[in-house]
């Protein structure tokens, strides 16, 4: 009777601690799900204002922000601000998307590193699967792979639009 109280026991802790990291893999389902509709708004938003320039052959690199902000005449090249912006929210929002899915993910990690120390030496001789991967320690590794790097490719990518595309077109 004490090894059907201890498996219990065994199953439960399991099951509180897989159901918080499915509530981790919810999160981080959700935040990657808006980072990409959001990114995917703001590459459009780049896009449809650049479509005329393009056809028109007008795409061409801008040396000073003057040709931005005309302070001669007290105005602003609204399309070339406009890149700006979508280029500087689109870094942002990849900034904190970044932040926010690496907390998460640091939260998975934190809880499987306590689950390997203190609860699975434990409960071992049941043969309860891994939280993570499946139990393959290279299966965790490459599924966490992405979280990162997706956020860091866009902030890397506006940043070039800023510098090569957006910032650098004339109206």
């Amino acid at each position: 009777m004490a090894d059907k109280t201890e498996y219990d026991e065994a199953f439960k802790m399991y099951h509180i601690y897989r159901n918080y990291i499915e509530h981790e893999d919810t999160l981080i389902n959700f935040r990657l799900t808006w980072f990409l509709t959001t990114q995917a708004f703001l590459f459009s938003a780049y896009a449809l204002i650049n479509q005329q320039r393009l056809h028109d052959g007008k795409f061409y690199l801008i040396r000073s922000f003057s040709e931005i902000f005309d302070y001669s005449e007290g105005k602003i090249h609204f399309s070339s601000f406009l890149v700006l912006l979508i280029c500087f929210f689109g870094f942002l929002l990849a900034s904190r998307s970044y932040i926010s899915l690496r907390a998460a993910s640091f939260a998975v990690e934190s809880l499987q590193n306590k689950w390997d120390r203190e609860i699975a030496p434990k409960v071992a001789q049941w043969s309860l699967p891994s939280l993570t991967g499946g139990g393959s320690e290279k299966a965790y590794i490459e599924g966490w792979a992405s979280v990162p790097t997706l956020p860091s490719a866009a902030r890397l990518v506006w940043i070039l639009i800023a510098v090569l595309h957006g910032a650098l077109l004339r109206p």
